[in-house]
């Protein structure tokens, strides 16, 4: 009888992992593409509060807006590729980004292009923040 219980408790542990770690990376999606969404829509103040508490104490708001409102790229669209979390509270979203852009030299004419980006993204006090830094973690 006690090892059909820690049977059960351990299938039931197993799923409830499961799901939290489900719960988390849901958690981690809707971060990056609402991060995304404020960038696409030019709202700079609002896709700051994404970045690191660490980044912020580098760049305020106020730079960041301006350095993002300067930007010659348009974004048009952000899609999660996918992800690698080497820790619970570390993960690098590969990101396939669309965004317009004018080529010197090339035509006068504005392309769309396509490109896929690593981002990293940290957790802290279960909130996850985007840490733009170029290398991986």
């Amino acid at each position: 009888m006690n090892k059909i219980k820690l049977t059960i408790l351990l299938i039931t542990t197993a799923v409830l992992l499961t799901a939290c770690q489900d719960k988390e990376a849901g958690k981690l999606d809707n971060r990056v593409l609402a991060f995304w969404n404020f960038k696409i829509s030019k709202d700079f103040k609002s896709a700051y509060q994404f970045l690191s508490p660490g980044w912020k104490i580098n760049e305020k708001e106020s730079v960041y807006t301006l350095r993002m409102g300067m930007s010659k790229v348009k974004w048009i669209d952000a899609k999660i590729k996918d992800k690698e979390c080497k820790q619970t509270d570390l993960c690098i979203v590969r990101m396939t980004i669309d965004y317009e852009y004018q080529f010197k030299g090339v035509t006068s004419e504005k392309m769309v292009v396509s490109t896929t980006l690593s981002e990293n993204w940290i957790m802290k006090d279960n909130v996850w923040y985007n840490l733009p830094i170029d290398k991986k973690l």
